[in-house]
């Protein structure tokens, strides 16, 4: 998707006064360009506007889940806690409104992991919870591509002596990927991400060919991402 699809489609959004989906093609864009110092910005001003809105506050937790990871990408662990210390408070509100809700029991995984990333000595505690998590919001929907998403962000993550896999990582982000492209959604930085994650693990498992193939076809779908060689070394758990 070009920037000039993206922006027709934000102006489109406003328009027609859906600023919901305008939000959505900000986030994707900044993304896409490796520009997230507005991603905070935004998140706060829609918990602001729409406090107690399901589908208004899933969108900030999901922008605060991608600059979370960004932060721990780029080395900026400084940063992380307060962003995620509001994030988990408010999902927390949500979670207590919609206990079985798949895509938040997803972030409540995502959530417990960075806590991890943050102090490892958490982990044999936080762990467990994590797993919890996702296993739940799978087991609640199968089809729910963030809980697809997280589970291979744990089999990937985890050392291979407590189940960590980053072959299984592959098929399950693979699976999270099919999921969010079967939804109807045109600016969903989730989807880029999970491509990226499949690259990450063709190349640090030396499937060269593979992650030279997955690299093109993200970069023909989305032109060219100044970040990708950036993110490769990266990992939560450094």
């Amino acid at each position: 998707m070009t920037f000039v699809t993206v922006a027709l489609l934000m102006l489109a959004f406003v328009a027609s006064g859906a600023d919901r989906e305008s939000y959505r093609c900000q986030f994707f864009q900044a993304y896409l360009e490796g520009d997230m110092s507005q991603w905070l910005q935004w998140a706060e001003e829609i918990e602001a506007e729409y406090p107690g809105d399901r589908e208004w506050i899933l969108l900030a937790l999901q922008a605060r889940y991608g600059l979370i990871g960004y932060y721990f990408g780029t080395e900026q662990n400084g940063k992380i806690k307060p962003v995620l210390k509001d994030a988990d408070r408010r999902l927390e509100e949500l979670l207590d409104r919609h206990p079985n809700d798949a895509r938040l029991l997803s972030l409540q995984s995502a959530f417990q992991a960075f806590k991890i990333g943050l102090a490892m000595y958490k982990a044999p505690f936080l762990g467990p919870k994590a797993e919890a998590s996702v296993q739940q919001a799978l087991k609640l929907d199968p089809k729910e591509p963030m809980a697809w998403l997280e589970a291979g962000n744990s089999l990937y993550n985890r050392p291979a002596l407590f189940g960590g896999d980053k072959q299984q990582a592959i098929e399950a982000y693979k699976k999270s990927l099919a999921l969010f492209e079967s939804k109807d959604e045109a600016c969903n930085y989730l989807k880029v991400l999970v491509q990226v994650f499949i690259m990450k693990g063709y190349y640090e498992t030396g499937q060269r060919e593979l992650y030279q193939s997955t690299r093109q076809l993200l970069e023909k779908k989305y032109g060219q991402l100044p970040w990708l060689d950036d993110f490769l070394p990266s990992t939560i758990l450094d």
